[in-house]
């Protein structure tokens, strides 16, 4: 169990804020590890028709972007907290740096630190209180800077004698009342939130859970964590490597099939049934108290020879695997080459696509402004593209004269196009709206991951789909125009310029 503050130890003060941040994303981290998280993620976004047409349909390449983000949020939060660590007084919660570098090269076993127990909520209740009030601190101290300023301007005013400054003392009173009930707020938010706590309480907080996560993220992607070796010693046969045995009063049991290399959930009730897959299930009553699963890795080196500071239920074990210095690099800078995101046009072709469904279902017609900014959003080779493709259209049109029946066949296939293009689109710009909101708001809660936005779409996949909403959009647009002129005086606007 972590050691938490003494005496001396000092408070956070101004790193209240970036540590109530850091809170609020390791919570939400925590909360996004649950069993009922993980199934709504893979019986939601995991099999989208937009994530599956235009990424992949395999449930392996998604687990593993799935892993890599949750590990680096981990990482990220975890060099705040190394680095908050430093102005502890407790030397085992000064060397948490250490401790989770041990922690992630398989040097502890991690078998009592419960992912869902008691102690752990309260802990997560406790840090979601300190974050909240800390945000509430910083909204008071935003109205109070407004106050204050507005009551300098005012003595300024008055000192010059300026006739602006109305004479009716009681709202000067009012004004000078609300300022100093105002500063009350500050104080009081200041003594219940992060701002007067010590190093020491904070970091034993936040080290508990980051250590508590990692130790879910093993359980939940064990394959898909860089150099770990996920094994069962409750059981010594062999048919046994490679399972992962949640808990046994969980509502679900996690299991690796050796054959699939995927994590699946399998509900409780089927979970001897479905044994024949890999291998034989013991039952409850033959798990052992005891070690129940140990992470070694291949990146454990002969010094690391345990955690370095005091955790309760974290022993540490042997590893004799070979070491491996291969790092994964950032997921977002991971895209393959044939990919949106290694061309740099996610963010564009999120904006195009959100663009081309609001005037797809507005009432309004399509103006030729909208219509040549849209062209203009588009990449040189789109625009080129699209060009060639138009001009096929309208010569096939030209041919055929059955404007109506045209454009009633583009808006049925635009509207599955964009049942399942648009939601990417949206995912896309909320993933970065949730990167920005995090630098801004202090209680920020991510709600998309990568694999979900159009950072890993197929890039010839996407513009394809990109060209024919155009295309369709440019059919519907002809259509209702003419019709609204009844072909008197139109002339076809030139977007191929």
């Amino acid at each position: 169990m972590f050691r938490h503050e003494k005496p001396c130890s000092p408070t956070l003060q101004i790193l209240a804020f970036e540590t109530a941040r850091n809170m609020s994303r390791l919570v939400a981290l925590y909360k996004s590890l649950t069993d009922e998280e993980f199934l709504k993620l893979r019986n939601g976004p995991m099999r989208s028709p937009g994530v599956a047409f235009l990424n992949s349909t395999d449930e392996t390449y998604l687990l593993s972007l799935i892993c890599q983000e949750k590990l680096e949020d981990l990482n990220q939060i975890a060099s705040i907290v190394s680095r908050l660590a430093k102005n502890c007084n407790g030397e085992e919660l000064n060397k948490f740096e250490t401790a989770f570098r041990n922690m992630k090269q398989g040097a502890v076993d991690v078998r009592n630190l419960d992912f869902n127990s008691r102690h752990v909520r309260k802990i997560i209740e406790k840090m979601e209180e300190y974050a909240s009030a800390t945000s509430l601190l910083h909204s008071s101290l935003v109205v109070l800077n407004e106050l204050e300023s507005s009551e300098k301007k005012m003595q300024r005013l008055k000192t010059n004698d300026c006739p602006e400054i109305p004479s009716d003392k009681t709202n000067l009173d009012l004004y000078n009342d609300k300022i100093s009930f105002q500063r009350k707020q500050v104080r009081y938010f200041r003594q219940v939130s992060l701002w007067s706590k010590t190093f020491d309480k904070c970091v034993g907080l936040m080290a508990r859970i980051v250590c508590t996560v990692y130790a879910r993220i093993c359980v939940v992607f064990g394959p898909f964590v860089p150099g770990l070796v996920c094994t069962m010693f409750t059981i010594t046969t062999k048919n046994y490597f490679r399972r992962l045995h949640v808990s046994r009063s969980k509502a679900f049991h996690m299991k690796v099939y050796p054959e699939a290399e995927y994590c699946l959930f399998v509900k409780e009730e089927n979970h001897m049934r479905k044994a024949s897959k890999s291998g034989p299930i013991p039952k409850a009553s033959r798990f052992k108290r005891g070690p129940t699963t140990r992470f070694p890795s291949s990146e454990l080196s002969p010094e690391a020879k345990g955690l370095g500071f005091l955790l309760s239920g974290v022993t540490a074990t042997k590893n004799n695997v070979e070491a491996n210095t291969r790092r994964n690099q950032r997921l977002i800078q991971s895209a393959p080459a044939n990919t949106v995101g290694a061309a740099g046009l996610a963010l564009r072709y999120a904006n195009l696509i959100t663009m081309a469904e609001t005037y797809f279902y507005s009432t309004a017609i399509i103006t030729d402004d909208a219509r040549h900014l849209m062209f203009e959003m588009l990449p040189v080779h789109m625009k080129r593209k699209l060009s060639v493709k138009l001009r096929k259209h309208w010569y096939k049109e030209a041919k055929e004269r059955e404007e109506q029946g045209l454009a009633e066949g583009w808006k049925e296939a635009l509207e599955e196009i964009i049942e399942w293009l648009a939601p990417v689109a949206h995912d896309t710009l909320r993933w970065q709206q949730d990167r920005n909101l995090e630098q801004q708001k202090l209680n920020a809660m991510p709600s998309v991951l990568l694999f979900q936005t159009l950072h890993f779409s197929d890039l010839e996949k996407t513009e394809a789909a990109i060209v024919q909403v155009l295309i369709g959009l440019s059919c519907i647009y002809r259509y209702e125009n003419r019709r609204k002129m009844n072909g008197v005086g139109y002339k076809e606007p030139n977007v191929t310029s």
